[in-house]
């Protein structure tokens, strides 16, 4: 698959993720060769990324025993549990659906250092 496109293999991920086999298994089947699969599957993941140049200050605030965050200079503080999510240089999102402490969620966001 000479001149593959970011497109084309997000046809090719979606299809594998619809099997259910493993990446090995997968790629044996469709004659792809595995670190091609990798390679395009970081490009993919990099590309859904959102871009953001440099650091983005957040500030952590304690409201009603509940911890919160919102981006630096947001006007309004959030009042209803919204799911948090940290994104990790590697690619893994980090859902996080339940209330934490402040010192658990510091020790999830600072694992990507």
């Amino acid at each position: 698959m000479k001149n593959l496109t970011l497109e084309a293999f997000k046809w090719i991920h979606e299809e594998w993720k619809s099997t259910g086999l493993s990446i090995r298994d997968y790629c044996h089947n469709i004659g792809f060769e595995e670190s091609k699969f990798y390679y395009w599957r970081k490009k993919l993941t990099e590309a859904m990324l959102p871009q953001v140049n440099g650091f983005v200050p957040v500030d952590m605030f304690h409201r009603n025993g509940k911890p919160g965050m919102s981006a630096t200079g947001t006007s309004k503080e959030p009042t209803d549990h919204v799911p948090s999510e940290v994104v990790y240089p590697n690619g893994v999102i980090l859902r996080i659906r339940s209330e934490l402490s402040q010192e658990t969620l510091r020790s999830l966001i600072l694992l990507c250092r």
